[in-house]
């Protein structure tokens, strides 16, 4: 008989890290870091950790749904698990941050592995309806148990990261730079490869000998983790946790905003987490038509450029330099 298949896994060459692969990571760090040089306002650093911490949120989530395929609707059991975690232990118990937040991430990382076994057996819509009744389920116990929770008003008086705003950004930057450095390493490497193929097609890949399961459970538990770490963060930056983190809301923002930057690209979902949530703060002056025109715009990106934000501008950048490198003879 023949020998039985080693494994894709071990077979597939590693794919070369070309640096030119982080390059707009690089080019979007280097502006986060010299922004406070010009920005002076409290509001405008405010509203750039908001969107740091947004950043991991959308980036955690493509590598669950725009690498592998597992598409998921409840996102925020990870984002509330961290961040309640976090509030229960520095609220109650007065545990410091540094210890929180890594731990809010270990429980989110466990509902990310209780989630995603049963999960495994499910597909497209069912496995999104799966992770829409987990979430809401977690919403609902924070509605029972109110006393400890704080219900709807959720937990005021979380300790704080720090009181200075520019030391609280550069660290809001730093989560982001790490959480979505080691996402572009891990997603451009033999790794990534194996979870397109999975993407792409779960049964060949399972005949060419890759363990889908394992592969696809990993990935629920790296991306529960990083988003709990950034629930965890957020709720300490602004001292409070509340069931908006628990939403079904907050899910759908993160999936409308991760289609729109580009799903399967990583840096694509963060480009629009920033560029939609700085709309939807800007829009406020016009408070009676905001919802209308934020929706309006999100409805015209997902229409007119499906492939994401990211990947067109990328296409048409390329488009050009083909030109302006090989110009047309007469």
């Amino acid at each position: 008989m023949m020998n039985q298949l080693h494994g894709l896994e071990q077979s597939l060459p590693a794919s070369p890290l070309h640096w030119k692969r982080f390059r707009a990571h690089f080019a979007i760090v280097i502006l986060l870091l010299l922004l406070p040089v010009f920005v002076k306002s409290i509001y405008v650093i405010d509203l750039l950790i908001v969107c740091n911490v947004w950043a991991v949120f959308l980036s955690s989530w493509d590598l669950l749904t725009g690498y592998t395929g597992q598409i998921s609707f409840g996102h925020s059991l990870f984002i509330g698990g961290g961040a309640y975690t976090a509030g229960f232990l520095s609220f109650y118990l007065h545990v410091p941050f540094w210890i929180t937040i890594p731990l809010g991430g270990c429980v989110a990382a466990i509902l990310g592995f209780g989630l995603g076994l049963p999960a495994l057996r499910l597909k497209g819509p069912y496995l999104a309806l799966a992770t829409f009744a987990a979430s809401a389920v977690l919403h609902g116990l924070s509605a029972v148990f109110w006393l400890y929770s704080g219900g709807e008003d959720g937990l005021y008086g979380v300790g704080p990261l720090t009181r200075n705003y520019f030391v609280k950004y550069y660290w809001s930057v730093a989560l982001m730079v790490v959480c979505s450095g080691f996402l572009l390493f891990l997603v451009n490497s033999q790794y990534g490869l194996i979870l397109k193929s999975i993407r792409e097609d779960e049964s060949g890949a399972e005949a060419s000998g890759i363990n889908v399961t394992k592969y696809k459970l990993l990935t629920f538990i790296m991306s529960g983790f990083l988003a709990g770490v950034a629930g965890a963060f957020y709720g300490h930056a602004q001292m409070h946790v509340g069931t908006d983190l628990l939403s079904l809301n907050l899910s759908i923002m993160v999936v409308l905003m991760s289609v729109a930057g580009g799903m399967g690209t990583i840096i694509g979902p963060i480009v629009a987490g920033y560029l939609l949530i700085l709309l939807n703060e800007w829009l406020r002056v016009i408070e009676v038509v905001r919802v209308l025109i934020y929706s309006f715009s999100v409805v015209l990106i997902l229409l007119f450029i499906p492939r994401g934000i990211v990947p067109t501008i990328i296409s048409i950048a390329e488009t050009l330099i083909s030109k302006i490198k090989s110009p047309s003879r007469s």
